[in-house]
């Protein structure tokens, strides 16, 4: 099974306690490019109307990029499993709405929303292969699904290189930067670990989308993928 299985409760919680220095984080051990690449996520969508669901929503810094980069979406939902990350979101009320679930039973009716983002959350599914299947149900005919991901190169340096990163290097530069908190920092390694490598992941996502696209970034160990519901 691709996903986190038994290991999902304990990312969670360990998710939970990051809610409170989320962004601060996230910029640190993305050297400060996270706002850049979920601004290109969020283009990723296309000139969207409508309904997007924002999968893994957290603290709505990819909300925040939807609705910057697309000004025709009508609704951006944010489902998240953690009420305390929801909490944090400071987001327009008027156009988003808050709901707590798992990417595996997504409390939305079929073909109900006109595009999906996810941004570093997809890896942090209990299955992988059910998310992406509900992810797909949700979605309309031609909806667009954008997602922004940890990468697992295919080369063996490379991913010797990316392992160290969040192995030692992240959790040490969090460190750093934000005291004892940032060692936090360490929970993403083994949600790498678990990850597929990038062409499995690929070929699991033209299992169900078409026009799967995708454009590596930072050594391979960051991908951003675009496709569309057939």
């Amino acid at each position: 099974m691709l996903g986190l299985g038994k290991d999902w409760w304990r990312v969670i919680r360990a998710l939970d306690k990051l809610s409170c220095f989320y962004d601060e984080l996230n910029s640190v051990i993305s050297l400060g490019r996270d706002k850049e690449l979920r601004k290109v996520a969020a283009r990723n969508l296309g000139n969207l109307n409508g309904i997007v669901l924002d999968a893994g929503a957290g603290n709505g810094a990819m909300t925040k990029a939807v609705l910057a980069e697309n000004p025709n979406v009508n609704l951006v939902v944010m489902l998240d499993f953690l009420p305390e990350m929801l909490k944090k979101a400071d987001v327009e009320r008027s156009v988003c709405e808050k709901v707590i679930g798992v990417f595996e039973a997504i409390p939305l009716r079929n073909g109900s929303v006109d595009g999906v983002v996810m941004a570093f959350s997809l890896r942090d599914a209990y299955d992988m292969k059910v998310a992406l299947q509900n992810i797909k149900r949700v979605m309309k005919d031609c909806g667009r699904l954008a997602i922004l991901e940890l990468g697992k190169p295919d080369h063996a340096l490379k991913r010797f290189l990316v392992a160290l990163y969040w192995r030692f290097i992240a959790p040490m530069l969090a460190f750093i930067k934000l005291g004892r908190k940032g060692l936090l920092a360490y929970e993403i390694y083994p949600t790498y670990t678990k990850m597929p490598k990038n062409s499995e992941l690929v070929g699991l996502m033209k299992t169900f989308f078409e026009n799967v696209r995708v454009k590596k970034k930072m050594l391979d160990g960051v991908l951003l993928i675009s496709t569309s519901h057939s």
